[in-house]
């Protein structure tokens, strides 16, 4: 999984540069400007790199489930710990643990 996420990173490193390189091309932008592509850009990127890691996580939950079922406990566990000082009823952990592999 480590291999495909490097790759993933790679891969997606070079694509956004060449198509702002061709978006870019012949024509002079403020820093202000360019500033505000920049930002479009890596939003854009992590909003892809985001999907990207979903994807990888599903398909590696399906192919390794022993492994799977273990980091599921192991996460509970810690967020428990965390939460046990509010009595949070078990769908709102399963909604934080859900927002932590969407969002990190």
């Amino acid at each position: 999984m480590l291999r495909a996420v490097q790759q993933a990173a790679r891969l997606s490193a070079r694509v956004p540069a060449l198509t702002r390189g061709m978006a870019l091309e012949g024509t002079k932008f403020s820093e202000g400007e360019k500033a505000i592509e920049d930002l479009y850009f890596t939003k854009e990127d992590q909003r892809l790199m985001g999907k990207l890691l979903l994807k990888i996580k599903e398909q590696s939950d399906l192919a390794d489930k022993h492994a799977a079922e273990g980091v599921k406990a192991a996460e509970m566990s810690a967020l428990k710990q965390i939460l046990a000082k509010f009595d949070l009823p078990k769908e709102v952990v399963d909604k934080l643990i859900k927002w932590k592999h969407t969002h990190y």
